[in-house]
């Protein structure tokens, strides 16, 4: 689904507005710059690492920068001449080490956040997740909800969050928080949780996971909360939104429906957490030796299991008019199409 084209933002001397955007070759990042390359209403800018990528970019007509947030050297004046900037570029890698983590999170967003602020830029967008708020209580969450992360990255994304709120006298700031972002080209976590549904692997629950809610947003759905919220700077900034679908499942309704689109076997039964455990164990090694790193064969998918993560969108909804179009089995089924052309 493609952005309309209804909206162009222009300064009062008649110049477009500039919009930076982090993290292009990623899998949201890039979906998002097709958007806005669709969308037409804005100066793109690009803030690459790999000069290589630049060709590829500026010929959908996209301005390129090159820096590396981790190199705070190759940054001074990447954000010159920019109005907002929509920070995606992130280590999205639940069981990275933490050092690797906060390198990434937090110290690249604040080097970067730095020259905005030297540079007068009137909008950072900040991609954070709801895995910077973790687990809830109550389903569902909203924005209130303390911080609980329960992995490195979430807490790595609680500090950047804390931080930028730190700076809002010198830097106007949004905080966005996507739930899981599913589509096509998501090797992380969509692929191969479809997979490992449509083989099988899936089909036994631990402990209480039956009872407990997970949450997926539609990548499309996650790039119309993103541009919501740069379509509505003055009601956004200041502000914390989550963006997520209006649907959310147990582990059990969740994989039933997985298995039903993919002709895969249902979950059946529960057993208990150990047996799942040590069934993981040996997936997570195998991985590990093959250098492969995919969310759902690690033993923390137990834990996971054993809590909600599902959240309210009606703050972003009322306030910045986001409105989800996809359920999540209207998701999965366009996935399976694009996969099947």
């Amino acid at each position: 689904m493609q952005a309309k084209n209804f909206y162009t933002a222009f300064h009062s001397n008649g110049v477009m507005e500039t919009v930076l955007v982090t993290g292009v070759t990623g899998f949201l990042g890039s979906h998002l710059l097709e958007a806005l390359t669709n969308h037409g209403g804005y100066h793109l800018v690009a803030m690459i690492r790999d000069p290589k990528d630049a060709r590829r970019l500026e010929d959908l007509g996209v301005e390129v920068r090159v820096a590396d947030l981790l190199k705070p050297p190759s940054l001074p004046g990447v954000t010159r001449d920019v109005d907002t900037i929509i920070h995606l570029a992130a280590r999205m890698r639940f069981h990275d080490p933490w050092e690797t983590l906060y390198t990434h999170n937090v110290e690249g967003t604040r080097h970067l956040a730095e020259d905005a602020i030297q540079h007068h830029v009137s909008h950072f967008m900040y991609i954070s997740s709801t895995e910077a708020t973790g687990p809830v209580d109550t389903v569902p969450g909203d924005e209130s909800a303390a911080y609980h992360p329960a992995y490195d990255y979430g807490r790595s994304k609680m500090l950047a969050e804390q931080w930028l709120h730190e700076q809002q006298r010198k830097l106007p700031v949004t905080i966005l928080r996507p739930t899981g972002t599913y589509g096509p080209d998501d090797k992380y976590i969509t692929l191969p949780v479809l997979r490992a549904v449509r083989q099988g692997l899936l089909r036994v629950l631990p402990g209480k996971a039956a009872d407990h809610y997970i949450q997926f947003t539609y990548i499309t759905d996650v790039i119309q909360g993103i541009m919501a919220a740069l379509e509505n700077r003055e009601k956004a900034i200041g502000g914390t939104f989550i963006v997520a679908s209006d649907d959310y499942y147990t582990y059990r309704e969740l994989f039933t429906m997985l298995a039903r689109l993919l002709d895969g076997p249902a979950p059946r039964y529960s057993v208990p957490p150990w047996v799942v455990r040590t069934f993981l164990w040996y997936f997570e090694w195998a991985n590990k030796r093959r250098g492969v790193d995919e969310f759902v064969f690690h033993r923390s998918l137990v834990d996971d299991m054993q809590v909600n993560r599902a959240y309210s969108n009606a703050h972003a909804k009322r306030v910045l008019g986001f409105s989800p179009q996809y359920t999540l089995q209207q998701g999965i089924s366009e996935i399976l199409i694009e996969s099947a052309t």
